[in-house]
């Protein structure tokens, strides 16, 4: 497939845009990049793995940011990432197995449901008091291998879970919560994403240099913004890409 001019600045601003405002709310990059990268002609299949290879550099982009505060438990990153690493994959490979209207309907409702009780949790992601005990751990590892299984195989918006899991089970704020997300599942879950559509030959290597620089960038900017903004900022964005995420994965799902 021959890929205009047209297409690939349109793509590259798509994923600095969809990396920013991800680096910001804790994921939902699928819901912008996605969609208009399928608006501007690419085939599904395709669309799906350019969108990987996007956000498979968020990590990059906002880690590199995070790091420089000190916002990242790299022993909790490490739990997290490879914790999740094969269910990732499993995910991948029994996605065609699986009901998918079904799956997106339940996370849909899941998300909105978690955004309203963080809604009526007025202080919830504002203090940092985090609690990484063996129950933590326990009830966490429990809880990660679905989110992971869900990444892996429809992806959009499963940042959302993470950031939840490290809010209310952890105790992190929003920052730090935001930070181990894009970290971990950044790093790790959407790089294994990004190298089997890789190795699948699903990406188009023309558009693959303007993705990559405008997940760098809108990552890394957008975590600069959330730092110097603070929790209260990061949780209603975050608050408002959960209902957006969650209506839109219920409105594909009918």
């Amino acid at each position: 497939m021959d890929i205009s001019i047209s297409v690939i600045l349109v793509s590259a601003a798509a994923s600095f845009i969809a990396c920013f405002f991800s680096s910001l709310a804790g994921g939902g990059a699928g819901l912008i990049l996605l969609p208009i990268l399928i608006i501007s002609g690419l085939p599904f299949i395709n669309a799906l793995a350019s969108h990987k290879l996007a956000v498979g550099f968020i990590g990059v982009g906002s880690t590199l940011r995070y790091a420089r505060e000190n916002l990242i438990d790299w022993k909790i990153f490490w739990w997290n990432a490879l914790l999740g690493a094969p269910f990732v994959v499993a995910g991948t490979l029994f996605a065609t197995a699986l009901d998918q209207n079904l799956m997106l309907l339940m996370a849909g409702v899941s998300i909105l449901l978690m955004a309203g009780v963080s809604w009526l949790k007025r202080s919830s992601g504002l203090q940092h008091a985090p609690e990484v005990g063996r129950k933590q751990v326990i009830i966490g590892s429990l809880l990660l291998l679905p989110i992971a299984f869900y990444s892996g195989w429809v992806s959009v918006a499963s940042g959302v879970f993470t950031t939840l899991l490290y809010v209310y089970l952890l105790r992190y704020d929003q920052l730090h919560a935001t930070a181990m997300t894009l970290a971990a599942n950044g790093l790790v879950w959407n790089a294994i994403g990004a190298l089997a559509h890789l190795t699948l030959g699903h990406i188009y290597w023309q558009i693959a240099p303007g993705l990559v620089i405008g997940a760098l960038i809108g990552s890394y900017l957008g975590a600069s913004l959330g730092i110097k903004q603070g929790n209260r900022f990061l949780k209603h964005i975050f608050l408002l890409s959960a209902v957006i995420s969650g209506a839109m994965l219920i409105y594909k799902a009918l």
